[in-house]
C-alpha cells in the first residue's frame, strides 16, 4: 500500500506513465479522424513529454520536482495535443505547488488546476476531445479522491473514469462517430494514466526506442560528413542543465541577464531558461569547453549535449540564412519539403523551419528559430492547425521583441501570406493585416494515399487508393492519381473560379506525371496563372492552392 509520493518516487511513476504512452504511440497516430498518412498526436505527446522528463532533475520535494517538469515540459511542447499536455502538467505543478509529499486526495487540487490550464490553452475548447477526458477525471476527483488512502485503488478508479470518458468521446464529437474512431488526445492521456497505474501495480515497462529517438540520435552520422580534412564551419550546438550551487553562487540573487552577459562573447543564438536553482542553456559556439568552464562557476552540470553542426548543417531542424544586421521584421515559417522550403526562402522567408504534417517543431525550436536575427518585430506563419498553438505559446515565452502569430492553417495559406507581404509597412500591424488580407480567398486542396476503408462526406474511401481533399472534406477516390487530381482541380475550380493555381508536387510524384498536370491545366485554364513547384514533401503528393 503507498499512501504519499515524494518527488523522486513521483518520478519514477511519471516515466513509467511515459513509457506507456510511447509504447502506444503508433496506436494513437492512427486514431486520426482523417484516413490520410498524417496522424501524429502520439509523436506529439511522446516527444512533449519526454523531452521534460529527460531535462529534470531528482529531487524529494515533489513541488520542486513539478515545477522543474512543467517548465521542461512547457519548451518541449509540440502540437495541438502536446501542448495541451504541457499545460495539463503545469496546472498539475500549480495544484501541488509547496508540497513535499502527496497523498491520493491531493490529486484533486492537481486535477482541477490541470483542467483549469488545459481549457485555458485553446480559445475555443471542443468538447469530445482530450479537454473532456481531463474534466470528467477532474470532477471524479473532486468527488471520490478522498475516499481512497491508497494511490493504487484510486488509480484504478480514475483509470475506469477516463477510458469511460474517452469511449463515449465519438457521441460528443459527430466527426469522431463518422470517422469510428474516439480523441487520440484523450487516448494518449489514458495510456499514460495507465502506465501511471501500472507502476502501482508491480507492472514493469520496459522502455523502447522509437523511431523519432533513432532520428533524433547521432548514431546515423557517416564518417564521411565530417573527416580529416573537413573545416569546422559552424561550430557545435551545446544545451546544458546547471544546478545551481549554494556553495558556489548566491542563488536567490542570481541574474539570468548578468549570467548571459558573457556568453554574448562566446556564441550565439542563446536561449536560457531559469527556473528557481535549475538554468537551461542553449547556445551555437566554437568553444563548448569554454562556456561548460564559466557555467560551472554558478553551479554543477546535470545534463549536457553538445553537436557539430558542421555535421548536421544538412539536415538541421532549422534551415536559415545567418544574420548580418539587425532587420525591423523576421519572418518565421513552417514548411516540410526542400523544395517548398527553398522556394519560402525565396519569397521573403527570413527562417523556415524544418516540419509540418507529421513532424511538428517544439517551442524550443520556435525560441532558437526566433533568435537567428537581430529583430524588432517578428512573424509567425505556423501553416499548420496542428502548430498554431505551439508558435502562440512560444511568441509568450519569448521577450526580446514584438512576436505575432498569423494562424495560417496549411503550406497554402502561408504561401498565400507571404505572397502579400510588403516589408516597406511602417507598422508590424500593417505588414500583419496586409499578409492575412488574402488568406480569406485562397483554397487549399490535397491528394494523399487512404490509410483505411471509410466513407466520408458521402464518399466511399478505400485503403491505399488515392483521395482528393479540399481543405477538410474528402471529395473524390481513385486508384489512379492523375486523373484523379485533374478532376479535384476541375471540380474546385468550377465552384471558385479560380484564378491563380500553384501546385507544390511532392516526392513520390516524378516529373513526367507533373508536366502531363501542368500541360493539362495551362490548356484547360488558359487565362488563369499556373505555377508549378517541386516541393519534394511526404505526406501530400500534390498540395494545391486556388484563388
Amino acid at each position: 500500500m503507498q499512501q504519499f509520493l515524494d518527488g523522486v518516487t513521483l518520478n519514477y511513476v511519471f516515466t513509467v506513465g511515459y513509457r506507456n504512452l510511447k509504447k502506444n504511440m503508433t496506436a494513437i497516430n492512427d486514431l486520426n479522424v482523417f484516413p490520410v498518412p498524417d496522424g501524429d498526436t502520439g509523436t506529439n505527446m511522446v516527444h512533449t513529454f519526454g523531452g521534460g522528463l529527460g531535462a529534470v532533475t531528482q529531487t524529494k520535494s515533489v513541488s520542486e520536482y513539478m515545477q522543474q517538469l512543467a517548465h521542461s515540459v512547457l519548451l518541449s511542447a509540440r502540437g495541438n495535443s502536446g501542448v495541451i499536455f504541457s499545460q495539463f502538467i503545469y496546472g498539475f505543478a500549480q495544484g501541488v505547488k509547496g508540497k513535499e509529499t502527496i497523498c491520493f486526495a491531493d490529486l484533486s487540487e492537481a486535477f482541477l488546476c490541470a483542467k483549469q490550464e488545459a481549457y485555458k490553452s485553446i480559445i475555443s475548447p471542443t468538447e469530445g476531445t482530450i479537454l473532456t477526458v481531463i474534466s470528467e477525471a477532474a470532477q471524479f476527483l473532486s468527488e471520490k479522491a478522498h475516499l481512497f488512502s491508497d494511490f493504487k485503488d484510486g488509480l484504478e478508479q480514475l483509470v475506469l473514469c477516463m477510458k469511460d470518458t474517452l469511449s463515449r468521446t465519438p457521441d460528443m464529437l459527430p466527426v469522431l462517430k463518422q470517422a469510428g474512431v474516439v480523441d487520440s488526445g484523450g487516448a494518449g492521456l489514458v495510456c499514460f494514466f495507465e502506465g501511471v497505474y501500472a507502476y502501482f501495480c508491480g507492472v514493469s515497462i520496459e522502455d523502447i526506442k522509437t523511431v523519432e529517438a533513432e532520428l533524433n540520435s547521432s548514431d546515423g552520422v557517416t564518417r564521411s560528413q565530417f573527416g580529416p580534412d573537413s573545416v569546422m564551419e559552424y561550430g557545435y550546438c551545446t544545451e546544458f542543465i546547471l544546478q545551481l550551487m549554494n556553495a558556489k553562487t548566491d542563488i536567490p540573487s542570481f541574474s539570468k541577464e548578468s549570467f548571459i552577459e558573457p556568453l554574448r562573447q562566446m556564441g550565439d543564438s542563446i536561449v536560457c531558461v531559469v527556473n528557481d536553482s535549475i538554468v537551461k542553456i542553449h547556445i551555437h559556439t566554437f568553444t563548448p569547453e569554454k562556456v561548460l568552464e564559466y557555467a560551472r562557476r554558478f553551479g554543477e552540470l546535470v545534463t549536457i549535449k553538445i553537436e557539430n553542426m558542421s555535421v548536421q548543417h544538412s539536415e538541421s531542424d532549422i534551415q536559415t540564412e545567418k544574420p548580418k544586421e539587425k532587420v525591423k521584421y523576421c519572418i518565421v515559417t513552417v514548411a516540410q519539403g526542400q523544395g517548398i522550403i527553398d522556394y519560402f526562402y525565396s519569397i521573403g522567408a527570413n527562417v523556415v523551419i524544418n516540419g509540418g504534417q507529421t513532424s511538428n517543431p517544439s517551442v524550443d525550436a520556435f525560441l532558437e528559430a526566433f533568435n537567428q536575427f537581430d529583430a524588432e518585430n517578428i512573424v509567425v506563419l505556423p501553416n499548420n492547425s496542428n502548430i498554431i498553438l505551439t508558435a502562440n505559446q512560444a511568441a509568450e515565452l519569448y521577450d526580446k521583441c514584438k512576436v505575432t502569430v498569423i494562424p495560417t492553417k496549411s503550406v497554402v495559406e502561408g504561401y498565400s501570406a507571404l505572397s502579400m507581404m510588403n516589408l516597406w509597412c511602417e507598422s508590424v500591424d500593417e505588414l500583419v493585416s496586409d499578409m492575412s488580407s488574402g488568406l480569406g480567398n485562397v483554397v487549399s486542396a490535397y491528394v494523399t494515399t487512404a490509410t483505411r476503408n471509410t466513407v466520408m462526406n458521402g464518399v466511399e474511401v478505400i485503403k491505399d487508393n488515392y483521395i482528393g481533399i479540399k481543405n477538410k472534406e474528402i471529395l473524390l477516390c481513385s486508384d489512379e492519381r492523375l486523373s484523379l487530381t485533374k478532376q479535384l482541380i476541375e471540380q474546385i475550380v468550377s465552384e471558385e473560379n479560380s484564378e491563380v493555381i500553384i501546385v507544390f508536387y511532392g516526392n513520390k510524384v516524378d516529373c513526367s506525371e507533373a508536366d502531363s498536370l501542368k500541360d493539362f491545366l495551362e490548356q484547360k485554364y488558359p487565362l488563369a496563372d499556373v505555377g508549378f513547384i517541386n516541393g519534394g514533401q511526404d505526406v501530400y503528393d500534390y498540395i494545391i492552392s486556388l484563388e
